[in-house]
């Protein structure tokens, strides 16, 4: 007794520091190339933030610190929950009832929002904390990835003659149902609108399970139309231009698309924005102008650091810095999918493209809408732009996707590691079998006796 109680003692001390080391470092098993395009990322974007602020804080040096500072802890505190995450987090930790509980808590956090949130061009979608505002939507993101997989992890538990559509997916339909009202209805955010539902699309079109299949095939074709009708209304015609102006809320919309076709018509009003980014973009060339030396970060850009931070990544790093950008995203999106293909679990093949699918819309979205490729949404760079909580969303989706790497990664080695040891013997095996044809065919033949 004494000494399984000392066993016990020793190993609560050994969990004090496991609880000290969890927070610091991923766990063994984590999949490095992520981890290090994500801290590359990380240290690049914070390099641009600052240099960003030089530029709208001027004659404010507090403010200046101030936003340093911030984003300095946005960094370490996104860390933290990454390397956090890596440790801890297992399906079975987050029940049904957990579900619930953090949807629950969602709605509650995007109705406060509603309510007592801070107006920022007409749009309700940040709350304040003091020294930092949150904006709520962005953790909804990876909160609809991880009821997703967990919406295929708990398939096998229901009976059979309840694995349809809407009994599987039922806690996300409710998040997407929020996001329609309260993101885009409310906050007039429809960008994060936009990701969210690609989210769903992708984590729903993922799965294949016979009962799925009719849904899927409808949801694909909807898909397939609006972006007929998208191309169609931007592109080749202005209908969307014409229709959209005539609502109020969707006037804001209009004024984006018109801006995307010619911002030169309004360079004075609207499209101050867009076209300042082209100029920036312009400036940059091939090596850029230096970093620290952008000159539309000084007022000419507005939401320089935000929502427009590329224009200046380009004008200061020019096409190289974007390369780098490209290349890191491209690291982290194809180790993601590489994971996605070689598992056997139908939830984690859904966590992982949905995590890569979060990523690549938000590139897509956002060097769009500054190249005035795409309408602008406001969508954020991740990793790159400003803003405590589309970094710290970030952190808590690769945390979830590195846990999962962790757990699966020995199986499938051990797979690989067979399939390449029976490769090995095929291959010797036929080395083998052939080696003897050629015996046979170079043999002399017997002459026969008289």
């Amino acid at each position: 007794m004494q000494a399984s109680a000392k066993k016990q003692k020793k190993a609560e001390k050994l969990s004090l520091g496991e609880r000290l080391r969890r927070v610091v470092i991923p766990k063994s098993g984590t999949d490095k190339s992520i981890t290090l395009a994500m801290v590359c990322l990380m240290i690049f974007g914070s390099a641009m933030v600052i240099s960003t602020n030089l530029g709208t804080t001027v004659g404010h040096v507090r403010d200046m610190y101030i936003g340093i500072i911030r984003q300095g802890m946005f960094c370490v505190l996104g860390w933290f929950v990454y390397c956090f995450l890596s440790w801890v987090f297992n399906y079975r930790r987050v029940n049904r009832i957990l579900q619930w509980i953090l949807v629950g808590a969602y709605f509650v956090v995007l109705v406060y929002t509603a309510i007592a949130g801070i107006d920022v061009n007409g749009s309700k979608a940040w709350i304040s904390l003091g020294l930092a505002t949150v904006q709520p939507s962005e953790f909804g993101k990876p909160l609809l990835i991880l009821m997703l997989a967990l919406s295929i992890h708990n398939m096998k538990e229901l009976p059979k003659e309840k694995q349809t559509f809407w009994h599987v997916f039922t806690i996300p339909l409710v998040l997407l149902l929020f996001s329609v009202v309260f993101v885009g209805g409310l906050q007039k955010d429809f960008g994060s609108l936009i990701i969210t539902l690609g989210i769903g699309f992708v984590g729903i079109m993922v799965p294949s399970y016979k009962n799925l299949k009719g849904w899927q095939h409808w949801l694909l074709l909807f898909f397939l139309v609006m972006v007929i009708l998208f191309v169609v209304g931007v592109y080749v015609t202005d209908w969307f231009t014409e229709w959209f102006s005539d609502v109020p809320l969707l006037r804001h919309i209009a004024v984006r698309i018109a801006n995307m076709k010619n911002p030169y018509l309004s360079i004075h009003d609207e499209g101050y924005q867009p076209a300042n980014a082209l100029y920036g973009i312009a400036d940059g060339g091939l090596f850029g102008q230096g970093f620290g030396s952008s000159v539309r970060k000084y007022g000419f850009l507005t939401q320089a650091e935000s929502d427009y931070i590329l224009a200046i990544v380009i004008e200061e790093t020019g096409i190289i810095g974007l390369g780098v950008i490209v290349a890191l995203y491209g690291l982290l999106v194809w180790r993601l999918l590489y994971w996605a293909l070689h598992v056997k679990e139908g939830a984690d093949k859904v966590l992982f493209t949905c995590t890569a699918a979060y990523f690549m819309l938000h590139f897509i979205i956002n060097v769009g809408g500054v190249s005035t490729l795409l309408p602008m949404t406001g969508v954020p760079l991740l990793l790159i732009s400003a803003g405590g909580s589309s970094l710290m969303a970030v952190c808590i989706a690769l945390g979830i996707a590195q846990a999962r790497i962790v757990a699966i990664r020995p199986r499938i080695e051990m797979l690989q590691d067979i399939e390449h040891k029976s490769k090995a013997a095929m291959d010797e095996y036929h080395n083998l079998q052939n080696g003897r044809r050629q015996k046979k065919t170079t043999r002399k033949p017997r002459r026969r006796r008289a």
